[in-house]
């Protein structure tokens, strides 16, 4: 749930072990081919001796790059032995290496119940699958259970820091990375998980500080480049970020995460056209990535130039039609070219939003019991009240997802969202908007993620919109009974059609109000800005956010 323009650095491109490969390397130099000969020249073998020649074998056909040679002998080593703990991890391995995330995840898992008691290889390998496939709890939960097993493990300690980091909790990330400083204070890789750690918290001064050790040791090193460039970014030292990133697109041309943070440093220096030059330049290398679009749009918006805003929109939109970041930089450009309607029509702040009380669930007398219910899940998540860093929630907790091996209580929610979205999609798709591009594109299948918000005394959200989603919304729980309601106006309502400060806005947009109340769904399109008004209260005000994703074909 990021505000629009507020990313930084994309989800760190490598730490230590961080990669397409969680090969056992070790492990497999440990069986070179000229020990093979030694091996076949004893006596005849046994069963065991089979398997370990058959892994030896398997082993050095990996090492080789020969995939159908080494599939097949790992698979000969598990017939015989299927408990055997190094066939299980390196084959694992060569699952994950070919693109058969399943089949990894199985072997791995399969290691993980087999390995040894001091053993922490499985665990830091299944981690690092499940970071990468963006399951961040199971995750967390498997590196954590190697930390315990070995407390100064590099590998389990810098994965943890980035799964951390992944899931918006970059303090605990930091505590994390400061462990595996102590235990390599020279290692470049560490040095730059720490400081994106520091640059996601915040913290930009360590992160420049952090940056810069890793660069004493690895001073060409793009990705600890690219951080300290946003950190100075973010310092407002806007012609150090850019001779920083300006090194990294002159070592690296094709990275266009550079070139996108070069534009905005140079955006923020006033030098337009350099800037418009980087940002077409990070859109020529990535295509499909929405930022750099929406940033060049946002960009001649700022500059008045609503036509070449538009233009740049609809190229994007051409391809992606559903994309948050351009839709709403589009129906702020076309607001801002004195077509009003348009811009209304492109929004659907009335036509496009939903916003009704929904049905108590088959298991439960009533709301407030079903409520009650949803609030004990979200107080016992064990992801409940932990500091979130780049969020719009201030003043207040949230969870991780509730979706991940969710409580009954949550299936009962989900299923209410999923009859939501199949009645929204029909309703729309039969009346005057269903040429609207967000519901002309409504996907076939979808999946929901879902996760809670709880505000305290003088708690909000700011003005953000979900961008990778097709359809956002929350349901709320609980209301502050202190803090909210008749004689306190509009404190804690939901605010739709607000406009981030990063937003380009010379004509002001109509918003909606909407008052919260507990068993309320309120849903939206992912592209429609929203806020939450803050309010003074002792009781908690508590919803249930949620984003509905297209599902893959």
């Amino acid at each position: 749930m990021l505000a629009l323009g507020t990313a930084r650095v994309r989800a760190p491109p490598r730490v230590a072990g961080f990669g397409p490969a969680v090969l056992d390397c070790a492990a497999i130099r440990r069986f070179p081919e000229s020990k093979l000969a030694t091996r076949r020249s004893k006596a005849p073998p046994s069963r065991a001796d089979k398997a370990a020649n058959a892994l030896v074998d398997a082993a050095v056909a990996h090492r080789k790059g020969d995939v159908a040679a080494a599939k097949r002998l790992y698979r000969k080593v598990l017939r015989a032995q299927p408990n055997h703990f190094k066939a299980l991890r390196l084959a694992g391995a060569l699952a994950h290496e070919t693109g058969d995330i399943d089949e990894a995840i199985k072997l791995l898992g399969a290691a993980v119940r087999h390995a040894p008691g001091n053993e922490t290889g499985a665990l830091e390998d299944l981690g690092l699958l499940y970071l990468q496939s963006g399951e961040q709890e199971k995750a967390e939960d498997l590196l954590r259970r190697a930390v315990e097993i070995n407390p100064t493990g590099l590998v389990a300690l810098t994965r943890l820091g980035s799964t951390l980091i992944t899931c918006g909790r970059s303090a605990e990330a930091v505590d994390v990375l400061e462990r595996a400083r102590n235990v390599a204070p020279d290692d470049p890789q560490v040095a730059y998980a720490l400081a994106h750690a520091f640059l996601e918290s915040s913290d930009f001064d360590r992160a420049v500080e952090v940056a810069d050790a890793g660069l004493a040791a690895r001073p060409d090193d793009t990705a600890t480049l690219v951080v300290k460039g946003v950190a100075l970014f973010q310092l407002n030292r806007f012609d150090e970020s850019e001779a920083v990133l300006a090194n990294v697109v002159s070592a690296m041309p094709e990275d266009a995460n550079a070139w996108f943070h070069l534009g905005r440093a140079r955006a923020r220096s006033g030098k337009r056209d350099s800037a418009v030059e980087a940002y077409e330049k990070a859109a020529e290398l990535a295509p499909e990535l929405a930022t750099s679009f929406s940033e060049l749009a946002n960009l001649h918006s700022a500059a008045g130039d609503s036509d070449s805003a538009l233009a740049v929109a609809d190229e994007y939109l051409a391809r992606q039609p559903i994309s948050a970041a351009l839709i709403v930089v589009k129906a702020l450009a076309l607001r801002d070219a004195g077509r009003a309607a348009e811009a209304d029509a492109v929004l659907g702040l009335d036509t496009l939003v939903t916003a009704e009380v929904v049905e108590t669930p088959s298991r439960f007398d009533d709301l407030d019991g079903f409520n009650a219910a949803l609030e004990r899940v979200i107080r016992q998540h064990s992801s409940f009240d932990r500091v979130h860093s780049n969020r719009a929630t201030r003043h207040g907790a949230q969870t991780g997802s509730l979706m991940i091996e969710p409580a009954p209580e949550m299936r009962a929610l989900g299923r209410i969202i999923d009859g939501r979205v199949r009645e929204l999609k029909q309703r729309l798709g039969n009346s005057e908007h269903r040429d609207h591009p967000w519901v002309a594109n409504a996907p076939n299948h979808w999946f929901v993620n879902a996760w809670a918000v709880v505000l305290g005394d003088q708690g909000y959200q700011t003005p953000h919109i979900h961008p990778d989603a097709w359809l956002s919304g929350v349901y709320y729980v609980a209301t502050s009974a202190d803090g909210m309601g008749p004689t306190h106006g509009e404190d804690g309502w939901l605010e739709l059609g607000c406009v981030p400060e990063q937003l380009a806005a010379n004509v002001a947009p109509p918003t909606r109000r909407i008052e919260p109340q507990p068993g309320l769904l309120v849903s939206f399109p992912s592209f429609t800005c929203h806020r939450t008004l803050p309010f003074t209260g002792q009781d908690a005000r508590i919803s249930i956010a949620f984003d509905v994703f297209p599902a893959p074909e």
